[in-house]
């Protein structure tokens, strides 16, 4: 278990400036101002929105197995 949590835990998409840019866009509201968003995260020093977006796309799926991973040595230590 403490191996696939910290594989999670370095994966791209838990990492401190992915998680800061995330929270720009939630603090944003349910605003379609992209332009707003993406000025704060470029002063930021955060991703930009295409950058997260090409993040988001290359990471999904191991993000996803690795969840997966973990749900299932949590349902194998309940038994």
């Amino acid at each position: 278990m403490a191996k696939v949590d910290s594989q999670i835990a370095a994966h791209p998409l838990s990492s401190e400036r992915v998680t800061q840019a995330h929270a720009v866009i939630e603090a944003h509201g349910g605003t379609d101002d992209s332009d707003a968003i993406s000025r704060e995260l470029a002063s930021r020093g955060l991703p930009s929105l295409v950058e997260l977006g090409r993040i988001q796309a290359r990471s999904s799926f191991s993000w996803w197995r690795l969840h997966r991973k973990r749900r299932a040595l949590l349902r194998r230590a309940d038994r």
